[in-house]
């Protein structure tokens, strides 16, 4: 916060040779407050400095908070419900393409394939159990859901 400085007090009237009656009372009043003047003028000089260091570690810091808010602004906008929209298609159509080849040996084998990812949601909804063999990868920003009352093995 920043901080007032006291104020500086008006000097008294300066002497003036075109004044000769009143040159010396104004020469003594006047040299006499100078180092009164010269106190308060130092302590104006270092509140301002004070004040300028403040407001400049204030500055740096709205810097820092606008650079902050650029990329989570950035982020939100990648996130766009027309780009999640698209990924998403894009994750259930490389879903379904893993379940033809699992379901491609036979319906009624007890072979099963699965692949090494996976790259979309994903819940194994309550009462269900599922299986897998590993090793599984998730890929980023994927979520696996198992429900209360549900299993899921990885062999």
């Amino acid at each position: 916060m920043p901080t007032s400085p006291t104020p500086i007090t008006t000097l008294p009237t300066a002497p003036s040779r075109a004044d000769p009656a009143n040159f010396a009372t104004r020469a003594d009043a006047f040299l006499g407050q100078l180092p009164t003047f010269g106190t308060q003028a130092n302590a104006v000089g270092s509140v301002t400095y004070t004040n300028a260091v403040e407001a400049l570690a204030s500055a740096n810091a709205a810097q820092a908070d606008r650079i902050l808010a650029q990329a989570a602004l950035a982020g939100i906008a990648a996130q766009s419900p027309a780009a999640n929209a698209a990924a998403a298609a894009a994750s259930a159509a490389a879903a379904a393409a893993s379940a033809a080849v699992a379901q491609a040996v036979s319906p009624d084998s007890p072979v099963r394939l699965n692949t090494r990812r996976i790259d979309a949601a994903l819940t194994i909804p309550s009462a269900y159990n599922a299986g897998s063999t590993g090793p599984i990868a998730i890929a980023d920003g994927i979520t696996v859901t198992v429900q209360d009352n549900a299993t899921w093995s990885i062999q």
